[in-house]
């Protein structure tokens, strides 16, 4: 076997295991062909870019793909050439010609010519119901159109990046239940569900409330006993299981178990995806609280669950109950900028770009 088509398993079944290495592993699989740029690119079923892996290509150009809807076949001819290819057969400049008549706008080729990668080859990795996932060499105008030796090594590596693909799919899948575990430890009744109600996985609080009829689950679905109140929870889930982020909301619903006057309450949040994260279906929690639960679980549910180191969960809830920044420095013993270096940690982490939204966002964490 040609020894750049072992360098390249080998670089894109390490991938698999250290998701960090795929652009390492897209640049070497582009030098190989000649080429600029390596991509590996995630296209849901409503033509949403769930990821989108470039070597060399500044931000501005990914957020110009996403916003002239790039992911349309209508729009884009490497897209429009995928449309029936089967599953590894590599599409190149011919294919990409022929759906020029078809398209709707010029916008993606001014757009391929003004980032200089008019040319290339691509393969579909992987295809279900979620979308497809593809492989492509994007190439300059120097570089020229592929040739036919260079699409014969794209195409002979294209089932090795495949099977790193499916590799770190398996791997994900596993990453509900593990999360569910982990919260296991701080007592939280936590389900995590796809955005139609499947339940993916639950901690074991969660699962004593099924078992005392708090909730219910039927045909793998997460089940309210009022019609109402399943109809909201769907609604939800579908918000936060979409293409756009949605801040964290939280359901109040009647429950003859809880102490009188108490609303059963269900924190509705989007599960935060993973930089170098494949799966294209977004996962929600649903996180129970009920007669005060959660309560004096809030410190160990930011480490737990978003990651927050013991400092920065004691910051954030600082934050969150109004002390202002240079008390909490003060308190902590620490410089105040050293705070605020803290401070833009924790909204990276927890997704907000401003107090306020922080302070709405774990307002429901210290609510008895």
């Amino acid at each position: 076997m040609d020894s750049r088509i072992v360098q390249l398993a080998d670089m894109f079944a390490s991938a698999a295991i250290d998701p960090t290495q795929w652009m390492s592993a897209l640049q070497t699989l582009a030098h190989a062909t000649g080429s600029a740029r390596g991509q590996l690119i995630g296209i849901g079923s409503d033509a949403t870019i769930p990821f989108n892996w470039v070597n060399d290509l500044p931000d501005r150009a990914l957020t110009e793909f996403v916003a002239m809807d790039g992911g349309s076949p209508l729009i884009n001819p490497r897209v429009a050439a995928a449309v029936d290819a089967p599953l590894l057969a590599v599409r190149h400049e011919a294919d990409y010609r022929a759906t020029l008549p078809g398209l709707i706008s010029d916008v993606y080729l001014d757009f391929a010519h003004d980032y200089d990668f008019p040319h290339g080859c691509q393969a579909i990795l992987f295809e279900g119901d979620a979308g497809l996932v593809g492989l492509a060499v994007l190439r300059t105008e120097a570089d020229g159109v592929t040739t036919a030796g260079q699409r014969a090594l794209f195409g002979a590596v294209a089932p090795f990046v495949r099977n790193a693909v499916k590799m770190q799919m398996a791997l994900e899948r596993d990453g509900p239940r593990l999360i569910a575990g982990a919260l296991d430890q701080v007592a939280a009744a936590v389900f995590i569900c796809a955005s139609d109600g499947h339940v993916l996985a639950s901690s074991a609080a969660a699962q004593s409330l099924l078992v005392e009829g708090r909730m219910g689950m039927a045909g793998g679905m997460l089940r309210l006993n009022a019609k109402a109140d399943q109809d909201r929870l769907l609604k939800a889930l579908a918000r936060h299981g979409g293409p756009l982020p949605v801040p964290m909301e939280t359901l109040a619903l009647r429950n003859r178990s809880e102490p009188a006057g108490l609303p059963l309450l269900l924190d509705i949040a989007t599960m935060p995806r993973g930089l170098w994260t494949l799966d294209m279906a977004r996962r929600v929690l649903v996180i129970v609280r009920g007669a005060g639960r959660w309560h004096g679980s809030a410190l160990a549910v930011l480490q737990s669950f978003y990651g927050l180191s013991p400092a920065e969960a004691d910051i954030a809830l600082r934050l969150a109950r109004g002390e202002h920044r240079a008390d909490i420095a003060e308190e902590r013993g620490a410089q105040l900028e050293t705070v605020r270096s803290q401070i833009k940690i924790i909204f990276a982490k927890l997704g907000v770009g401003r107090e306020v939204d922080l302070v709405m966002m774990l307002g429901q964490l210290l609510r008895a």
